[in-house]
């Protein structure tokens, strides 16, 4: 596994800063890797060119393959989505975490996992959550046609959370429609100690630190 690229090394006195996130995206792209092919996905139900579903037969049946989204395109839904979570009052703290739920698409869910990540909110994957006083965010799938991007001179960006939602303490919100919005600023990736709670599955809990090669072979295995 590569050597994590510190934003404060380590010394002494502090155990310096990283981000698994960083050296899955970001740090790749900067050294040319941008339209590698990291993420893939199942044959779409209704495949789309520039967020508009087709409809054409000939075209359904050109596009009925599956999802391929390059390292580019992961940082940037990942990082909008994580955007999505600080406009919605989540900033990676102590006491939250984030739920995905099983029916869920595995693209949004790899993307959801990986924009928590990216500002430090706490992943929980497992089959049975504990159930605490934690703020939680839930994803999950819901009834609503994909979001008209509009007719534009320009390719439209698809939000790749077609059918899903978010809840917040409370607030709901049409992921798509949210991932579509100019107001919302994907966010930077944020420095973490390498003991931070980060992902808790059903085997065990895993650090910031050890949490990359969790990232790598579970939601980033074609990187």
């Amino acid at each position: 596994m590569t050597d994590f690229h510190y934003f404060e090394q380590p010394s002494d006195t502090s155990s310096g800063t990283l981000n698994p996130v960083f050296e899955l995206l970001d740090y790749p792209i900067v050294m040319g890797g941008a339209d590698e092919i990291v993420l893939t996905g199942p044959t779409p139900e209704r495949p789309m060119v520039d967020g508009r579903e087709v409809t054409d037969p000939r075209l359904i049946k050109a596009l009925s393959k599956p999802d391929e989204l390059d390292r580019a395109e992961v940082l940037d839904r990942s990082a909008k989505f994580a955007g999505v979570l600080r406009a919605m009052g989540i900033t990676g703290g102590e006491g939250e975490r984030i739920l995905i739920a099983e029916d869920v698409p595995p693209i949004s869910r790899a993307l959801s996992i990986l924009g928590a990540v990216r500002i430090g909110l706490s992943v929980d994957v497992r089959s049975e959550p504990a159930a605490d006083e934690s703020t939680s965010v839930f994803v999950y799938a819901i009834e609503a046609p994909p979001v008209e991007s509009g007719r534009a001179s320009v390719k439209a960006i698809r939000s790749r959370f077609e059918g899903v939602g978010i809840a917040i303490a409370g607030e709901t919100a049409n992921l798509d429609q949210a991932m579509r919005d100019s107001r919302v600023e994907p966010t930077e990736v944020v420095a973490l100690t390498p003991d931070q709670a980060l992902i808790h599955t059903d085997e065990t809990s895993l650090d910031a630190r050890s949490s990359l090669e969790w990232l790598s072979r579970e939601i980033l295995a074609e990187a």
